[in-house]
């Protein structure tokens, strides 16, 4: 029968016809009753529980050693050995026998069954630029003429212009983290010497990081030059009539380096933990080097790197021309309405870090480390550094830098000769926007109703001595 996953599989006193350490050619009869060391170094008069066909062969690290006040005559060479790594989310019992009489087992080097995720959103990188070098020359030009006494030049010049210069980067965002997802460590149980034993940080439902490191360069032009022209000659009637309803969009918006929110009713655990002392009927005293049960995170906000800048460099010229000229006893009429709007404004979000989520729970698992007498334990038992609902950091280092230029610069004539009526009538509705907005380098908020906890770590010593 295998006992490697049953926990009452080690047994003080059990019988055995033969002895694991010998080869059975020199004996007769009943090997003699020297200790063996099974799992975390149990004293037990017999064999190896685990020996027989259940057994592997050695591992590289199993090495001979004697056998204590007993000498086996040959060096056992197999070894019960269970792997080094335990699968992570399995609940792994490790466990090691003894390589003969009063040996003890090296253990796993490490038993994992934690570092498990569920539901968090991914990280996004971002390593390069966006140049964004537009150019728009627009000069429509209208001219009406008339000649001969009594003639009529008429001029209209109605232009409706929409430009769309703007440049968006969205680059370096980490994903959201989902909701109600669970992500556990199971539990570990060992009584075999080993380095390290982890059943923690597990994460479930983060956001995911943004990590963005490049430019955005942004260099608009746009050049707008409408002509209207009315000319009459003498005794005629000139009427120059322009319309412009102009829509220039040279704005730029970057989005760099942005962690995801934390997602809602996130558990993260680590599983319990429970060790027993390797060195019991042992002078070795080998321990585990580190216990681990913490570390777990559920729904925290991912972090915001930013590392780049942002040009904006923006240039209108509006120069619209509008112009009428009658001769003697004439009549000249200019008439020039401008509805304009620019916009060359700047925004900058960057390096910022995610919100945390709400109602969220990490907790690290139970350890209990078993000892005999004054065994040193675990170099480090950790069931801490657990977090849950908080908010990302943010990091910026780079620029932003606006450069906007907007020339407005409307004409409008009207000219007539001796004894005649020269009108010019000009309205101009402009909005310009050239502002900059730069968000950079802000912490996401943390969240609601979350916990994290630091789980019992208990120590249990047989003569009730207190380890520092």
């Amino acid at each position: 029968m295998d006992f490697s996953r049953v926990s009452d599989g080690i047994r003080l006193h059990h019988a055995s016809h033969r002895h694991h350490g010998y080869d059975g050619d020199d004996d007769s009869g009943p090997a003699p009753r020297a200790p063996h060391l099974i799992d975390s170094g149990v004293k037990v008069h017999g064999p190896s529980p685990f020996a027989g066909h259940g057994a592997h062969p050695a591992s590289a690290h199993a090495l001979p050693h004697d056998s204590g006040p007993i000498q086996s005559e040959h060096l056992t060479t197999s070894v019960g050995h269970f792997g080094h790594h335990i699968a992570a989310g399995q609940n792994p019992w490790a466990t090691e026998s003894a390589s003969g009489a009063g040996h003890f087992g090296m253990g796993a080097a490490t038993v994992e069954s934690g570092t498990n995720t569920a539901g968090n959103g991914g990280d996004g990188y971002f390593y390069g630029g966006i140049v964004h070098a537009s150019l728009l020359i627009y000069e429509p030009i209208n001219i009406s003429v008339s000649s001969g006494y009594g003639s009529v030049a008429l001029a209209n010049q109605s232009n409706n212009l929409n430009v769309d210069q703007s440049a968006f980067q969205m680059a370096g965002g980490g994903g959201h983290g989902g909701s109600e997802n669970i992500a556990s460590g199971e539990s570990v149980n060992t009584s075999s010497g080993t380095n390290v034993i982890a059943s923690g940080d597990n994460s479930a439902g983060n956001g995911g990081s943004g990590y963005f490191s490049g430019a955005l360069a942004d260099v608009p032009v746009v050049i707008y030059h409408p002509i209207n022209i009315a000319l009459a000659s003498s005794g005629g009637s000139a009427h120059a009539s322009q319309s412009n309803a102009v829509d220039i969009d040279q704005s730029v918006t970057q989005i760099a380096g942005v962690g995801g929110n934390g997602g809602h009713g996130n558990v993260a655990a680590g599983g319990s933990i429970l060790t027993l002392d390797p060195s019991w009927g042992s002078s070795t005293g080998v321990s585990a080097w580190d216990v681990q049960t913490g570390g777990s995170q559920a729904g925290n906000g991912g972090d915001g790197a930013f590392y780049g800048e942002l040009v904006h460099t923006s240039f209108v010229l509006y120069n619209p021309i509008n112009i009428a000229i009658a001769g003697y006893g004439s009549g000249a009429y200019a008439v020039q309405t401008n509805d304009v709007s620019v916009d060359q404004s700047a925004v900058q979000i960057a390096g910022i870090g995610g919100h945390g989520g709400n109602d969220n729970a990490a907790a690290g698992g139970h350890a209990n480390l078993l000892s005999h007498n004054l065994w040193g334990g675990s170099d480090t038992v950790a069931t801490g550094s657990n977090s849950a609902g908080n908010g990302g950091n943010g990091y910026f280092a780079g620029s932003l830098i606006d450069v906007s230029v907007a020339i407005y610069a409307p004409i409008n004539i009207a000219i007539a000769g001796p004894h005649s009526t020269a009108v010019a009538d000009q309205v101009n509705n402009v909005h310009i926007d050239q502002s900059a907005v730069q968000i950079a380098g802000v912490g996401g908020d943390g969240g609601y109703g979350n916990l994290a906890l630091a789980d019992d770590a208990a120590h249990l010593l047989s003569d009730l001595h207190l380890v520092a």
